[in-house]
């Protein structure tokens, strides 16, 4: 029998209760809104598939540090 699921409108991510799905977009890495590495379009895939991904920014920002204190200030929208 099918089940109702919701996804991201940034991500992959999907859920059947619709309150964690909502919970899920506004703090979503992909949510341009939040400011963070995956949506800016200084975020670089410069790794080799032999290692796997090796993801940069282009401004030397620390990445994923903006995820616990809020956006990059060298934020840019791709």
């Amino acid at each position: 029998m099918p089940t109702q699921v919701w996804k991201c409108d940034h991500c992959m991510e999907t859920n059947e209760s619709f309150d964690e799905a909502s919970n899920h977009e506004k703090e979503c890495s992909f949510n341009p809104v939040n400011r963070y590495c995956y949506s800016c379009s200084n975020h670089s895939n410069d790794g080799f598939y032999m290692f796997g991904e090796s993801y940069t920014c282009l401004k030397n920002q620390k990445m994923d540090h903006y995820e616990d204190v809020g956006g990059c200030p060298e934020w840019k929208k791709e």
